[in-house]
């Protein structure tokens, strides 16, 4: 504990001694603001404790390291791809929570994980300050960490001219509909960037005016509605009501010289997808025995294993 403390803080120098002259005295230097403390070897350093609690060189330092410590999702990457981080010279357990937060978001995994026995003895072997975390507060972490990052998008978009946005819907096994909104702008670096502005369960019905006020009101709490140029979406009728609403909706809000002539922009992806179903329908009957016969084949390892010796003839 001894060594600890003052290697974190200075190192023992040999200055002359003002009781004895000729001989020298051990004093702790600090490596800040090299000032001399008494020290021996095995004695008190609750003094050298106290300074480091009010030597400003030191406080200024471990704050940059704090401060550096935050980070982004699209943090630069190191060689390794891990985000490049400087690691402070003291625990800091808030740090830490919002540093497992982002790694449950990032990885999607449970919040159960960080009340698993193993993952706890890994970080406190690493280190013994570690404090346990239960699922509820990692929970809340990431709702702060969420609310945090929703913070700079809305500051970085400020900067930004013109936003075009792609708007999807999907049904899922459990019938719940989800719409999903996400921007792409260009930055002040002319780099292009993706970001998702909503995901979110759109109640029914899902009407062309429900998903067109849906989409208004997701542009109106990010306050963008005077940016949007272009909206891209499936080649579905109810789409074609729903832009319909929001580009009355944003031409209200906007001047005369608002030209919503390209505002609509249909999924390219969808129209081929579309095309080549029509396409495959007259072969339906045809790739439906296929279908059939591959999976007949494939129930069985001795029908696999019988279909290859047959293949190889």
């Amino acid at each position: 504990m001894e060594s600890t403390i003052l290697s974190r803080i200075g190192t023992s120098v040999k200055v002359p001694s003002k009781v004895t002259p000729g001989e020298t005295d051990t004093k702790a230097k600090c490596k800040f603001c090299h000032s001399l403390y008494a020290y021996k070897a095995g004695g008190a350093t609750s003094h050298l404790v106290r300074h480091m609690s009010k030597c400003a060189p030191y406080l200024n330092q471990l704050a940059k390291k704090i401060a550096q410590v935050v980070l982004n999702f699209i943090a630069e990457k190191g060689d390794s791809d891990i985000p490049l981080i400087v690691t402070p010279s003291e625990y800091n357990h808030e740090e830490t929570r919002k540093l497992i937060a982002k790694m449950i978001i990032v990885h999607e995994y449970p919040f159960r994980m960080v009340e698993h026995t193993w993952l706890n003895v890994v970080i406190r072997y690493l280190n013994p300050s570690y404090q346990f975390i239960g699922r509820k507060t990692i929970r809340s972490e990431c709702l702060k960490v969420f609310h945090s990052e929703k913070e700079n998008l809305m500051k970085s978009l400020r900067s930004v001219g013109v936003i075009s946005l792609t708007c999807d819907l999907w049904t899922s096994n459990q019938n719940l509909c989800y719409m999903a909104l996400v921007a792409h702008y260009i930055d002040k670096n002319w780099t292009m960037q993706c970001r998702v502005l909503n995901f979110a369960e759109l109640d029914p019905p899902h009407t062309g005016n429900v998903i067109g006020q849906a989409i208004f009101d997701c542009l109106a709490e990010w306050k963008i509605e005077d940016k949007v140029i272009s909206i891209t979406l499936d080649n579905a009728s109810n789409n074609d009501v729903a832009i319909r609403g929001l580009k009355a909706k944003l031409a209200a809000r906007r001047s005369s010289c608002y030209n919503a002539k390209y505002f609509h922009v249909r999924c390219c992806a969808h129209i081929i997808n579309l095309i080549v179903n029509d396409g495959l329908a007259p072969l339906a009957s045809l790739t439906k025995k296929i279908r059939s016969t591959v999976k007949y084949i494939k129930k069985s390892p001795s029908r696999i294993h019988k279909f290859a010796e047959i293949a190889e003839i």
